[in-house]
């Protein structure tokens, strides 16, 4: 069964890995005409998808396709970060990270600093222990994230998050680093996707 996938995404990760299509179908161990048919429709197969994600050191969901959503652009390092609107998918970029970087909107106030002081460290906190929780935990625990995240909106705040693996140096392997970003809900960096129209 086909999935639909964001092509958007897929297209931006290929491009900023200076792949060709062909490329990218060796890089994922598919047929290149798989990847220009990916690319045209938005649709793929499950193992295609995880070809996909694999290939690019990304989580098989990032690749979801969303009919209308919100990212912001980091200028630092080009980029994107996705609204994170559940604990699931927060989970996802924070579990098993080794590394977070967690940045914020300059509070107004003595009350939104102490909120984003608090959703920072639960969110580190959170990563920091997320290979030691069994599986019931972790369900807790997303939701816990939910709780958080309503939270932060209900303050006028929205989370944003992508995972990215790294090099550091002098260590040979690529390593996990949660990027989350707390930004006011109208921050004009906020860019408004419609993908119903991408095609």
């Amino acid at each position: 069964m086909d999935m639909k996938i964001n092509i958007e995404l897929l297209k931006k990760l290929r491009k900023e890995k200076a792949w060709s299509q062909e490329e990218l179908a060796l890089a994922c161990g598919i047929s290149l005409r798989t990847i220009q048919r990916i690319e045209k429709d938005g649709k793929a197969s499950l193992e295609s998808k995880k070809a996909l994600a694999s290939a690019f050191d990304i989580n098989v969901s990032e690749l979801d396709f969303k009919e209308k959503t919100s990212a912001i652009s980091d200028d630092d390092n080009e980029s994107f970060y996705f609204r994170i609107e559940d604990g699931t998918k927060l989970s996802e970029i924070i579990g098993g990270a080794c590394a977070y970087r967690l940045n914020h909107d300059n509070p107004n106030n003595e009350e939104e600093a102490e909120l984003l002081s608090w959703a920072a460290q639960s969110v580190q906190d959170w990563g920091d222990i997320w290979n030691d929780l069994e599986a019931g935990d972790r369900v807790k625990a997303s939701f816990d994230l939910s709780q958080l995240i309503t939270e932060l909106e209900s303050s006028g705040f929205w989370l944003f998050g992508v995972r990215t693996n790294e090099e550091y140096p002098g260590i040979k392997d690529k390593w996990p680093v949660a990027n989350i970003f707390m930004m006011r809900s109208d921050n004009p960096k906020i860019i408004k996707l419609d993908l119903t129209e991408v095609g």
